[in-house]
């Protein structure tokens, strides 16, 4: 079972995306901001598989959180997502390691196939 760090501020959307991707089998750990996402990845960052980012968060944002998490382990997987980033915030989010940006909202199935596709990429390696 793959460990998923879960970071997005609106709750109701954080909570409905954990549900459906535990439904497909993953662990998933939800936080509501970036200082949280980088402290949870501290405390278990070799243990997840995949971390999922909202570009606009309170306190820290997903890009600057997730330049940390790449800090800390270079060869984590990442996907960033969010409902209102300009195309600049959104390339910035790949620069900074994410593999894709997804502008919500965003099909569940869209969401899965990419992590198993990713998944199987980075296990082959």
């Amino acid at each position: 079972m793959s460990r998923i760090l879960l970071a997005d501020d609106d709750r109701n959307f954080g909570t409905v995306l954990r549900s459906e991707l535990e439904r497909d089998g993953y662990k998933v750990t939800l936080v509501t901001d970036g200082v949280e996402a980088v402290m949870n990845f501290i405390d278990g960052g070799e243990a997840y598989a995949f971390v999922l980012l909202d570009i606009k968060m309170p306190r820290l944002d997903g890009i600057n959180a997730l330049r940390i998490i790449k800090k800390l382990n270079p060869d984590v997987l990442a996907i960033t997502f969010s409902g209102n980033a300009g195309s600049g915030e959104m390339a910035e989010s790949v620069r900074a390691g994410a593999i894709r940006c997804l502008t919500k909202p965003f099909g569940i199935s869209q969401l899965t196939e990419d992590l198993k596709k990713y998944l199987a990429r980075h296990t082959e390696v």
